[in-house]
Parts: C-alpha cells; sequence; structure tokens
C-alpha cells in the first residue's frame, strides 16, 4: 500500500467519512478515487484536491 493511500485511509477515519463520502465531495464516482489511491490514474489536480479535502500533507 502507498503511503499516500495510507495517508488518505487515516485521514478518512479522523474525519469521520467513507470513501464514498469522498469521492461525493470531489464529484467523482467510488471507482475512479480507488484507481487514484491504488495508483491506477494519476491526476496531480485531483491528488491535490484529496490532501485539500481532507487537510493533509504528504510527498505524493
Amino acid at each position: 500500500m502507498s503511503s499516500f493511500k495510507k495517508t488518505v485511509k487515516i485521514a478518512l477515519v479522523e474525519k469521520g467519512w467513507s470513501q464514498r463520502e469522498l469521492a461525493r465531495q470531489m464529484g467523482i464516482t467510488v471507482s475512479y478515487l480507488q484507481d487514484l489511491l491504488n495508483g491506477n490514474r494519476n491526476s496531480l489536480e485531483r491528488k491535490q484536491q484529496i490532501k485539500d479535502l481532507l487537510s493533509i500533507q504528504c510527498e505524493r
């Protein structure tokens, strides 16, 4: 598991959000979000959006 994915999962728990809620906040599907987290899609803009919504800092 990537450090980005781990950081996101921890932040989701701390915020009390599911992946479905994060995807809804971003205006994307859950499957697209999972592709981002698994590294199957590489969108720097979407990753930055995740960081902003969850108020997280990480290198990826």
